[in-house]
């Protein structure tokens, strides 16, 4: 179990010069205590937060006095995530208390070395016990773990602790390899098949056009003509008559 040395916080210090000066606020509260303001070493405490988990329990050092803690709250700063302020938590190890333990797997499934993929839906499991009982991490071993095999939290075994998730939640499972998409470059796709088809569309319009507009020339030469032909006769006509 991890150490922390703490101190006790006068009610007069103000948190952001305790900041300054490289120190974190905190409050160590619980069900069999009174709440009293301390302050740790700012990067010690970060130092420590990489290595643990939620659902570590703490040894806090005050004044040679040990209390075993959980970190119940994390207050960050909203520009640039460095926590600002901790609430430890401390309870008798036989008092119950609620979690979320994270979830971490162990091994490299069979799937997956198949080609599979493995697809992580939960992160943590909410779990009811006694502090004793509470794990730091909950592992999963998923070396045997097929294509189209998952865990569910029906299948999770923490001994004495209630799971509070619902069972028929999914935690992981083992998914088939997506299929690749193959294309023949010597077949047209189907964007150059409609646009085949509308070029095909394109030169029927203007043959049909080009048809057209050689049919309507064609009829008014042949008006032209008849009518031509028809003045030719007109006055034809009208000299013989003169003539006689």
């Amino acid at each position: 179990m991890e150490a922390v040395e703490v101190s006790k916080r006068e009610s007069g210090e103000n948190p952001n010069s305790l900041r300054r000066k490289g120190k974190l606020p905190g409050v160590l509260y619980g069900p069999k205590r009174e709440s009293t303001s301390v302050k740790v070493d700012e990067k010690e405490m970060k130092d420590l937060m990489k290595e643990i988990t939620r659902s570590t329990r703490l040894k806090l050092v005050i004044d040679d006095e040990t209390h075993k803690v959980f970190i119940r709250n994390i207050q960050y700063d909203h520009l640039t995530d460095d926590p600002v302020h901790l609430d430890f938590y401390e309870v008798p190890d036989d008092y119950p208390v609620e979690m979320e333990i994270p979830v971490v797997t162990v091994g490299t499934p069979e799937g997956v070395s198949s080609g599979g993929i493995m697809d992580q839906l939960m992160e943590t499991i909410t779990v009811h016990g006694k502090a004793t009982d509470i794990p730091e991490i909950l592992r999963l071993d998923v070396e045997e773990l097929e294509i189209g095999d998952s865990i569910h939290v029906s299948d999770l075994d923490l001994g004495d602790l209630e799971i509070l998730t619902p069972k028929d939640r999914t935690v992981l499972s083992i998914l088939a390899p997506r299929k690749e998409i193959e294309i023949d470059l010597t077949e047209p796709t189907i964007g150059e098949e409609l646009l085949g088809e509308e070029e095909e569309l394109a030169e029927g319009e203007e043959e049909e056009l080009a048809e057209g507009e050689e049919e309507e020339l064609a009829e008014g030469e042949e008006e032209e003509l008849a009518e031509g032909e028809e003045e030719e006769l007109a006055e034809g006509e009208e000299e013989n008559k003169d003539s006689e």
